[in-house]
C-alpha cells in the first residue's frame, strides 16, 4: 500500500515536471525565434550581423528535444510504427506496449548513462566547443543525460499503465 502511495506522488511530481518542461521548450522556442529575426534584421538594416545567435538556434534544437522528449514519452505522442499495435487488440496490444516501454526505458537508461559518462569526462577535462560562444561541452551533454533519464522515467509509467491493463 505504501509502495503505491509513493509510486502515485512519484507519477504526479514526474507528471508535472514533464509539462512544465515541454512548456519551456515552446518558450525556448519563441525566444529564439525572436533573436534570429533580431538579428536578421539587425544584419540587413544596421550592418550588425549577430553570429552568436545562428549557434544559439543550433543548441536551442538539442534543448528543445529533450525539454519536449519526456511528456511525449509519457503520453506516447512520440514517434512510433503503428503497424503491428494496430494489427492487436486486447491484452496482446497491452503485452506488446509493456514490452516497447521497458525496452525503451533500457535503452534511455543506457544512453543516459553513457551521457553522463561523457559530460563527466567534459567536465573533469574542461573541454570547450569552440566558437563564437565558447560552450563547455558538459554543459551540452548534460541536456542529453538528463533528457534521457527524464524520458526513461516516463517509460516506467507508461509499462505501469500497460501492466495494470494486462493483468
Amino acid at each position: 500500500m505504501m509502495l503505491s502511495a509513493f509510486f502515485k506522488k512519484t507519477d504526479k511530481f514526474f507528471g508535472k515536471l514533464s509539462k512544465f518542461l515541454f512548456y519551456s521548450a515552446g518558450v525556448v522556442i519563441i525566444v529564439v525565434m525572436l533573436l534570429i529575426t533580431i538579428a536578421t534584421i539587425s544584419r540587413y538594416l544596421f550592418g550588425k550581423a549577430m553570429a552568436w545567435t545562428t549557434e544559439l538556434g543550433a543548441y536551442s534544437l538539442l534543448l528543445v528535444t529533450f525539454l519536449g522528449g519526456p511528456l511525449l514519452a509519457r503520453e506516447g505522442d512520440h514517434v512510433n510504427i503503428d503497424i503491428v499495435p494496430n494489427l492487436l487488440k486486447g491484452k496482446k496490444e497491452y503485452g506488446l506496449n509493456l514490452f516497447t516501454a521497458i525496452l525503451s526505458f533500457f535503452t534511455c537508461i543506457l544512453i543516459a548513462a553513457f551521457a553522463l559518462d561523457s559530460t563527466i569526462n567534459a567536465y573533469v577535462k574542461n573541454q570547450m566547443i569552440v566558437s563564437f560562444i565558447n560552450t563547455p561541452r558538459y554543459i551540452l551533454l548534460s541536456i542529453i543525460s538528463g533528457g534521457f533519464f527524464l524520458i526513461a522515467v516516463n517509460y516506467i509509467k507508461v509499462a505501469y499503465d500497460n501492466f495494470k491493463k494486462l493483468i
